[in-house]
């Protein structure tokens, strides 16, 4: 059994790992940087914390997640912050082919021929090198 965050955008419906969460937030105070890389929304405060925040997923504009990856702790801009997840083992199957960078790890079915795709915390994190 896996416990995870999950969350939905503008493109789907997404979870990532609840160990990997440390926060789910109001994005307030998100500082646009002037010349940003493809996908980075800005900077915001935790605490004495200056964290990026993605928007790899869309803009977003409900929550900031904060997470932990690859060593690194940033947030990521989602519309809605839907819950907490369990899931089975058995109904996680293997990534989808085709992806540049593969930060989806998984695809959940789930009731009605909806999916969840599940999102590699490390993975992520590399769009912040």
């Amino acid at each position: 059994m896996r416990t995870l965050v999950h969350f939905e955008t503008g493109g789907g419906e997404w979870a990532v790992p609840i160990e990997r969460v440390h926060e789910v937030r109001l994005p307030h105070g998100i500082t646009p940087l002037p010349v940003p890389k493809a996908g980075i929304a800005g900077v915001i405060r935790r605490g004495d914390e200056i964290l990026t925040v993605l928007s790899v997923l869309g803009a977003g504009a409900g929550h900031v997640l904060v997470l932990e990856g690859a060593g690194e702790r940033f947030g990521l801009r989602v519309e809605s912050a839907l819950g907490i997840l369990r899931v089975e083992e058995s109904a996680i199957t293997p990534p989808p082919a085709g992806q540049e960078n593969p930060v989806v790890s998984g695809v959940i079915r789930a009731e009605k021929e909806r999916m969840i795709l599940l999102l590699d915390a490390d993975e992520l994190a590399k769009g912040l090198q």
